[in-house]
């Protein structure tokens, strides 16, 4: 049995395939809670995203990338079912910012979901000297995730166990202070393309040694190298010759970006509005305008939106010359419409829409000299609604942006004054339609 072991070994090593894994370089990024979107402005994850993708970036010109690993982590508050969900969607989010940032090709990432870091905790909980930390480390050792009782009935947990400790003062603690660095993603690095060893010992070593100045450049195509899930980097060096398979171009598999699905966030800004009526025009009057913004993504693989929300905003117009009136109206308004994204940098962007918009107004009045009417009573004649279309541009930098945009009423909103009496319609007064010009800033969540 020895020999034939040691004939199957011997033929083995004839012909090659001896592999060798070196540890060359790791990343990890953290998320706020609840979130999965990966955020450059939170901790060091800039810092640690920048050096990552140059190291790749270095291995991808030189086709010596195999693959890369996203293993992604929640923390243990929350139900458990959502942990597993958002660590899931942590991955997938990470893998799509590679693609996107990177140029990564999508088949050589892989990603998985490990859901709850319970193994990351422990450690964390064992380095400490937190109150309670044997209980705690007992609990975590030996209670299961579910508890069931004989019928197959949930009827305890470990986290319900830790929740109930000491009145939760320990669970308490490791909420604020280990928490956080649980929820993250470590992406392991680099798997450089697997070749085979034949007869090293035949080979001269001044041809199988070459130095470099970065960790990814003194790799020869012939490692494989697996990164734990510390972020070190080390340099490895080959002494055999190799014999490179056929390299896998980023142009094999194109890049398939993600976008995010719902997108809330708010702005305010400057408003100048006038009115049109047959013919007449007047002077502009200036107002304001805050209010929320909700962006539903319409596809996962183009940035098209559908665009809403709720604004405030002050309208009106003067006439001087002809009645020296004043109108103020105040309106809350829900626009309706579609933007699409067009990247113009890496974190700078142009944002059209279009759409329409319905208007009620919740305050208004008519300021002719010392008298005041209001708009929506008898004397002022005014309609509460109004309806119309509008078009904007934003620009965004970051998770803030700027923004213009012009509204056109499409309705009469003075179908009923009587201000100059029946025959008004005859002095060019009727048929008033609102127009808007706004300027605005604001910022997404």
């Amino acid at each position: 049995m020895k020999k034939i072991l040691s004939f199957l070994l011997a033929g083995i090593l004839f012909t090659g395939n001896i592999y060798s894994q070196e540890a060359v370089d790791s990343m990890k990024i953290f998320y706020r809670r609840g979130y999965r979107h990966v955020d450059l402005s939170f901790r060091d994850n800039r810092a640690q995203l920048t050096r990552f993708l140059a190291t790749v970036e270095e291995a991808l010109k030189n086709d010596r990338v195999e693959k890369l690993v996203i293993r992604s982590y929640a923390s243990p508050d929350g139900a458990a079912q959502a942990n597993e969900q958002l660590a899931a969607r942590r991955a997938e989010e990470l893998k799509a910012y590679l693609v996107r940032e990177g140029h990564i090709p999508s088949a050589l990432i892989e990603h998985h979901s490990e859901g709850v870091a319970w193994t990351m905790l422990r450690e964390q909980v064992a380095a400490s000297d937190m109150e309670t930390r044997d209980e705690v480390l007992d609990i975590i050792d030996h209670t299961p995730l579910w508890v069931y009782n004989d019928r197959g009935e949930i009827v305890d947990s470990r986290k319900k166990q830790l929740m109930d400790l000491r009145g939760g003062r320990p669970y308490r603690y490791m909420l604020e202070n280990f928490f956080p660095d649980l929820r993250n993603s470590s992406n392991t690095v680099l798997y450089l393309r697997i070749v085979e060893k034949d007869d090293a010992a035949d080979v001269d070593s001044e041809e199988g040694v070459e130095e470099a100045d970065s960790p990814v450049s003194s790799m020869q195509p012939g490692i494989a190298a697996e990164v734990e899930t510390t972020p070190s980097r080390q340099e490895a060096v080959a002494d055999t010759a190799v014999k490179p398979e056929p390299a896998v171009q980023p142009d094999d598999v194109a890049p398939a970006p993600t976008y995010p699905r719902h997108i809330l966030g708010i702005h305010a800004g400057y408003a100048s509005s006038w009115i049109t009526s047959y013919g007449m025009s007047s002077s502009t009057k200036p107002g304001y305008e805050a209010g929320l913004i909700y962006r539903m993504g319409l596809s996962r693989n183009y940035p098209f939106y559908l665009r809403t929300g709720l604004n405030f905003i002050s309208k009106g117009y003067e006439i001087n010359g002809f009645d020296d009136s004043s109108i103020t109206i105040n309106y809350l308004q829900l626009p309706v419409g579609f933007d699409y994204t067009i990247a113009l940098g890496k974190h700078l962007a142009l944002i059209p829409s279009a759409g329409l918009y319905y208007a009620v107004g919740v305050w208004g009045k008519r300021q002719m000299g010392d008298e005041e009417v209001c708009l929506f009573g008898q004397e002022g004649g005014f309609s509460r609604h109004d309806m119309g279309f509008l078009c904007g541009v934003d620009v965004a930098f970051y998770r803030f942006f700027v923004g213009a945009e012009y509204q056109q009423g499409l309705i009469d909103i003075d179908r009923f004054d009587t201000v100059y009496g029946d025959d008004s319609q005859m002095i060019g007064y009727k048929h008033v339609k609102n127009r808007s010009f706004v300027v605005k800033v604001g910022v997404y969540f």
